[in-house]
C-alpha cells in the first residue's frame, strides 16, 4: 500500500500515471505489500481465472518470487522508466524513492529490475510488454 501522498493523472509515459502529492525525500518508503489491500496470486490461482481477469493482471500485476502481485491502490499506475525515481530496497520488501522527488513529479520504476521472470505463468498468462 502506498505510504506517501500521491494522485493519478495523465502521463506522458503511458496514459495514466502515479504522481507525488508532496515532496518525497530520497530513501522514503513509497510502497509496501499490505494484505488484504494488496494481493498475491499463484499460477494455480491464475489458471482458474477468466480471460478478462487475466488481461487485467497482465496489465497491472508484476511477478515476484513465483507469484503475481496486484497493488490494490493507485500504485498499479506506476509506469516504467529506464531512469526511475523509485526502486526496490535490497530485501525487495519496499519500494523506495531513489532520489528526492518533487511534488507533482511522476513516480516511475524500472520494470526490468523490479520484477522477476513470468516463467511460472508460462502458458497461463502473458505479461503486457513495456512500450
Amino acid at each position: 500500500m502506498i505510504r506517501v501522498k500521491t494522485y493519478i493523472s495523465h502521463s506522458s509515459i503511458h496514459g495514466i500515471g502515479l504522481f507525488a502529492g508532496e515532496p518525497i525525500p530520497q530513501g522514503t518508503v513509497i510502497w509496501a505489500f499490505d494484505e488484504p489491500i494488496d494481493q498475491r496470486y499463484t499460477p494455480a490461482d491464475v489458471a482458474k481465472m477468466t480471460p478478462l481477469m487475466k488481461t487485467f493482471l497482465a496489465r497491472y500485476a508484476y511477478c515476484e518470487r513465483g507469484t503475481l502481485v496486484l497493488c490494490g491502490d493507485h500504485a498499479r499506475f506506476m509506469n516504467h522508466s529506464p531512469q526511475p525515481s523509485c526502486g526496490n530496497d535490497p530485501t525487495r520488501r519496499f519500494t523506495l524513492a531513489l532520489r528526492d522527488i518533487a511534488k507533482d513529479e511522476e513516480l516511475t520504476d524500472n520494470y526490468s529490475t523490479m520484477e522477476d521472470s513470468w516463467e511460472p505463468f508460462a502458458g497461463i498468462i502473458e505479461p503486457e510488454r513495456m512500450e
